[in-house]
């Protein structure tokens, strides 16, 4: 399939440009770039050295794919982002690459960026992502799959999101947040388990009750949080949900966003 490059568009001749991409007007890209067959670049767009970009992407006018990372401690070092395949990035997105703690910034497969989402440096996503407008995503944040953030919303920079989370609008979002949770903002608490997000991905409800009653141990039985951890081993042995949420909250090193008292599961 041939590419399709409008004649304002500067790309540097190290770019390695996949089968039927398109680039848009006034578009930059820079050398050492890979784009995958079949993604669309809109109009004034840049995309920095060291960016690795999959197959079927779409990636709107404005956006910054790949700078350098804001960190005072990064010294030039050769770093990459890289975004799997059939990603949208939408209006005014800024993505920046890795440093020498991790090498990368990674965003995964299926995931929808919306506009003016920022990721920061040495951030990892999962598959099936999205943003809505205005995230503020600090460094070295970790983001399961099938993630879904509110509008205008700010992660602090070591945090931790589990897969399947609804993280609620307007939310500052300081400590780790467990798998199948769902959160609210002022301060951000969990409301319940993200009951429809679970329904989309087609989980039984056996399933989703199985975890909603490994959210009452966690968060209502009233026991440290260790014990808590040992009560769901012997309570659900194999019950791999469960054992996710386990893991979870043992390699937590922020501290886990606890359930508003008021909520009943």
């Amino acid at each position: 399939m041939a590419v399709e490059i409008h004649p304002t568009a500067i790309i540097d001749s190290r770019a390695r440009i996949g089968d039927g991409v398109s680039i848009g007007p006034y578009t930059v890209i820079e050398g050492d770039v890979e784009i995958g067959d079949r993604s669309v670049i809109g109009p004034h767009v840049v995309i920095a050295e060291y960016t690795r970009i999959g197959r079927e992407c779409r990636i709107f006018s404005g956006a910054n794919i790949g700078q350098i990372p804001q960190d005072i401690k990064f010294a030039g070092e050769k770093s990459l982002l890289r975004i799997g395949d059939r990603t949208t990035i939408r209006e005014f997105c800024t993505l920046n690459r890795g440093t020498a703690a991790t090498g990368e910034t990674v965003i995964g497969n299926d995931c929808l960026l919306l506009a003016y989402s920022h990721v920061g440096h040495d951030c990892v996503i999962g598959d099936h992502f999205i943003s809505s407008n205005n995230l503020a995503m600090a460094g070295h944040v970790r983001v399961g799959s099938n993630v879904t953030i509110g509008g205008v919303c700010a992660i602090h920079q070591f945090t931790q999101i589990g897969d399947y989370c609804m993280i609620g609008a307007f939310s500052f979002i300081t400590q780790d947040v467990i798998p199948y949770a769902l959160t609210a903002f002022g301060p951000v608490r969990i409301i319940d388990i993200n009951r429809v997000k679970l329904e989309r991905c087609n989980f039984t409800p056996e399933r989703t009750q199985e975890i909603r009653r490994a959210f009452r141990v966690l968060f209502r039985s009233g026991l440290q949080l260790d014990s808590a951890l040992l009560e769901l081993t012997n309570r659900f042995p194999d019950n791999e949900d469960v054992k996710r949420i386990i893991a979870f909250a043992r390699a937590s090193k922020r501290g886990l966003v606890r359930m508003q008292t008021s909520v009943a599961l």
